[in-house]
């Protein structure tokens, strides 16, 4: 019976390490125009409210023929098991997240818990509400 314990003790601990670790390259479940877009998981930090995943996206699609990148958003576990689909090789290239961690934990920042999609999504309509409005041409 002490056998089967530890066995089964042993089996838990193996079946449930934290799958997410700082340099991984996922691909996820993107927006239609974003195919193709990668994430990685830049650092993972422990906190009181849980485990911080700080990531960086790169292939995000603001329009037909602008590609941006997201530099730094710090996630929760929850986001990333929502979101992602399989780990990949390709390392891609990806922005140092350094300065947005830093600037991220002098603004106490919180995290987000919407899927990557979500936060696609939202980085996109921020960077178009940022745009200068264009003005018709003169004739």
């Amino acid at each position: 019976m002490t056998k089967l314990l530890m066995l089964m003790s042993a089996l838990l601990v193996a079946a449930s390490p934290n799958r997410y670790s700082e340099g991984q390259v996922w691909a996820y479940k993107t927006r239609p125009q974003d195919i193709g877009s990668l994430v990685k998981i830049q650092k993972v930090e422990n906190a009181p409210i849980g485990t911080i995943y700080h990531v960086s996206l790169i292939g995000i699609h603001v329009n037909p023929t602008t590609v941006t990148v997201l530099q730094h958003a710090p996630v929760s576990q929850q986001t990333l098991d929502e979101s992602v689909t399989s780990q990949v090789n390709d390392p891609g290239t990806f922005p140092d997240a350094s300065d947005g961690i830093a600037q991220w934990r002098d603004a106490h920042g919180g995290i987000f818990t919407i899927t990557l999609e979500q936060i696609a999504d939202l980085t996109t309509k921020m960077l178009i509400a940022r745009q200068p409005e264009q003005s018709p041409p003169v004739n």
